[in-house]
């Protein structure tokens, strides 16, 4: 019994280790694809929040190719953001077998209305239709405003005696018409896009892709008038860096200031006008908000054309690629990333052959079995052999016969 009880343990832990291995090793099943490809055509992240219009996906196994995802998505799966509401979007990608390998292509991009989706070409899946015009965002110059002791460093001690029994009145009249510049301007940053795709293409030994923009760029909406910030190529080269500074806008809101500062200055100076030097009042009003306008001069937004990554036989490509700086969050400007055309072809690989079948042999005929003759007989009482008890009834057997053979050849 204890040695069938210990038999018995070994063999349910053998069993338990098999299934852990079992359990273990999941992946041995799972085959890679040899060809694979993905397209999104829009991706935002506004305020933090990040919305996309999908991922539509090509793979193959050598046998087949599967899709995952639209390839021509609706603008309304972006959810509720303002920053586009209208236009056309394209992820378009497929995948097949060149001479046992592995193919791939892809194109994604986005296009003003009445664009139209075409097959996934190298180069093109949207033909140009109407002009695109989104809003990047909002420059909220609210904040901006005269601080009294910045006003007076900026003046000789002589003009501060003079202004002093109508500086406060003067401030008052000054930061007026600083609000009245500011409502007035409303600025906005605006992209201005035609058709925006990226495309790309592996096959073995070769990956390759490129973005196209046709007739797209930026420009700043301040108080009617508009200034063209960037124009961006129609076919720019791989990572092509745009830097933009708003140093031109400055100037254009100084402008507008020394304009109202000039009527504010009179209104609130009165008979003090024609005594005191308004240049020296506007220069210093003028300078004070323009050391607030600094960040304006700075980068505000990062522009990066046909982004592109590569790896061994593996490529990835962004045709557009916008992020609104932090210098424009001191003017209450919300943070914007855009990304438009991804596409992504590879990595690919070879198609393994199958494993060739045994062929069908025909199973040997049974042959007849040889009659057995024993040559020996096993003594002992157990098993199938005759014990020393069958030995002697064969004995007594033979013995009764040969008597009865002997007693009929007497009487005969």
């Amino acid at each position: 019994m204890t040695t069938r009880r210990t038999a018995g343990r070994l063999a349910a832990a053998a069993t338990a280790s098999s299934l852990v291995l079992l359990t273990s090793t999941p992946a041995v099943a799972a085959e890679k694809p040899v060809a694979q490809a993905s397209a999104t055509a829009l991706r935002l992240t506004i305020g933090g929040t990040p919305a996309d219009s999908g991922t539509f996906t090509a793979t193959n196994d050598g046998k087949r190719e599967r899709t995952e995802g639209s390839d021509s998505p609706a603008i309304s799966v972006l959810g509720g953001q303002d920053f586009i509401q209208a236009g056309t979007l394209a992820q378009k990608a497929r995948t097949q077998i060149e001479d046992g390998r592995g193919a791939s292509a892809a194109c994604a991009g986005l296009a003003g209305d009445g664009a139209v989706l075409v097959e996934v070409d190298e180069g093109s899946c949207l033909r140009p239709g109407d002009n695109l015009e989104l809003n990047a965002g909002n420059l909220d110059l609210s904040n901006l405003q005269l601080v009294r002791s910045e006003f007076l460093a900026g003046l000789d001690q002589q003009l501060q005696d003079a202004l002093a029994p109508v500086l406060d009145p003067l401030l008052a009249g000054l930061q007026t018409a600083l609000e009245q510049v500011l409502t007035a301007a409303d600025a906005a940053v605006v992209l201005d896009l035609g058709a925006i795709q990226s495309f790309c293409v592996a096959r073995p030994g070769d990956v390759t892709g490129g973005a196209n923009l046709a007739g797209a760029g930026a420009s700043l909406r301040l108080g009617g008038q508009e200034v063209e910030l960037l124009n961006l190529p129609a076919d720019p080269a791989p990572n092509t860096k745009l830097v933009t500074d708003l140093g031109e806008v400055a100037d254009l809101l100084l402008q507008a200031l020394r304009t109202q500062f000039t009527e504010a200055i009179d209104g609130a100076l009165g008979p003090l006008a024609q005594v005191i030097d308004q240049a020296e009042v506007l220069t210093a009003a003028l300078g004070t908000i323009g050391e607030q306008l600094a960040p304006l001069e700075e980068n505000v937004l990062d522009v990066t054309l046909n982004r592109q990554e590569r790896g061994p036989n593996q490529i990835d490509v962004t045709a557009l690629d916008v992020r609104v700086l932090p210098a424009a969050a001191s003017f209450g400007v919300e943070l914007l990333n855009v990304e438009i055309g991804h596409s992504s072809c590879g990595p690919n690989g070879r198609v393994q052959p199958d494993e060739p079948e045994e062929p069908n042999t025909p199973a040997p005929e049974p042959q007849p079995e040889e009659p057995q003759v024993p040559t020996s007989v096993p003594a002992g009482s157990g098993g199938s052999g005759l014990g020393t008890g069958g030995l002697l009834a064969l004995l007594l057997t033979a013995l009764g016969a040969g008597a009865v053979a002997t007693r009929r050849t007497l009487r005969s």
